[in-house]
């Protein structure tokens, strides 16, 4: 070391390193072709965030303009009718009277059937594959229900009428009425086939695999240290599954059940040809009834000859996308909620 203590060397470095870095007016960066090159990957870089924004822009001013057309369009009957149109039973063209109750209870009873078919096989098939099916079963299964997912609803509606009708018909509505039907009479009805039964269920098989699909998601991102841990204090598999992933994940499912609900309630080809299009209110689970959905795709074509009746079938379109609105956000949010909770705490854990 030529007699020199660490110090002195290391003392040294810094300007030996100074020495061999270049000049300034050396460098590559300083050269012009390079900062015109620079300039424009900038230039490039604004216009591409510009563009971004503007698509999240066109997005809301797009829902804007649809929320603001329904607004102006039903204000006829807002104006007329106010509060009073929620929970007015009546709806007579020819005496320019119109209330949404009936068709309301009928989108909620329809809702309400498909949401009690829908969720436990929802539940249950997310749990076979994401924990019991072997992994090519798995595969051949998710696919089927992305393929089922993107089926129309026309043709939901007809399986609807060529096999839930008759089979509600002629077995299960005369069960209903023989067994439950002597102890309640919601189960009692004229055994039609068409009604609030088979559209619900109808419904119900159309967004199983939005259930299915969400909730299985949601139980694939349990951290596998939370199921080993389960299983190193005695617990079995099912154990491990219904006490502690199910549990984990119950936001997730909470939200995958709202979201399959924003589904339903807007749903209208397969309700339309099966929930029986009588403006009534159902009384019973046989009943026929009319569904915000079913009933603009059924008359609205008629109803712009007077303006107060297309008025009146715009603002249930409105009340509907409101609802809609509210489900999709407070699902998406528990969904959101759930998902971040998970990345917290793979970092938390990292």
């Amino acid at each position: 070391m030529d007699g020199k203590t660490a110090r002195e060397l290391i003392l040294e470095t810094p300007e030996t390193v100074r020495q061999e870095i270049p000049k300034p007016s050396d460098k590559v960066e300083n050269r012009p072709e390079v900062r015109e090159e620079q300039d424009l990957a900038g230039r490039s870089e604004r216009l591409f965030g510009w563009i971004l924004k503007g698509g999240g822009i066109s997005i809301l001013a797009l829902f804007g303009v649809v929320l603001l057309v329904c607004l102006v369009a039903a204000w006829p009957s807002i104006h007329r009718f106010g509060l009073s149109f929620l929970w007015s039973s009546a709806w007579n063209p020819n005496r320019k009277i119109f209330g949404a109750f009936p068709y309301l209870v009928g989108t909620l009873w329809v809702t309400g059937i498909a949401m009690i078919t829908s969720i436990p096989i929802a539940i249950f098939s997310a749990l076979f594959l994401s924990d019991y099916a072997p992994s090519w079963l798995s595969g051949i299964v998710s696919t089927l229900m992305e393929m089922l997912a993107g089926i129309p609803s026309i043709v939901f509606g007809a399986f609807g009428i060529t096999f839930m009708v008759p089979f509600l018909r002629d077995h299960l509505e005369p069960f209903l009425a023989q067994t439950l039907g002597k102890r309640w009479d919601f189960f009692n009805g004229d055994p039609l086939g068409y009604g609030i039964l088979a559209a619900g269920f109808v419904v119900g098989f159309m967004i199983v695999p939005l259930v299915a699909t969400v909730t299985r998601d949601s139980l694939l991102m349990v951290p596998q240290e939370m199921v080993e841990a389960s299983y190193a204090l005695g617990a079995t598999k099912a154990e491990t599954v219904f006490f502690v992933k199910l549990r984990e994940v119950l936001p997730g499912i909470v939200g995958s059940v709202i979201l399959g609900f924003g589904r339903a309630v807007g749903e209208t080809m397969a309700v339309l040809l099966l929930v029986g299009n009588q403006p009534s209110i159902p009384e019973t689970i046989q009943d026929v009834g009319y569904t915000i959905s079913s009933l603009l795709a059924n008359t609205f074509t008629y109803a712009v000859i007077d303006p107060l009746y297309a008025a009146a079938e715009v603002e249930l379109g409105l009340i509907l996308l409101l609802i809609t609105l509210a489900v999709n956000t407070l699902g998406r949010e528990l969904l959101l909620r759930l998902m971040g909770g998970r990345l917290a705490g793979s970092v938390g854990g990292g």
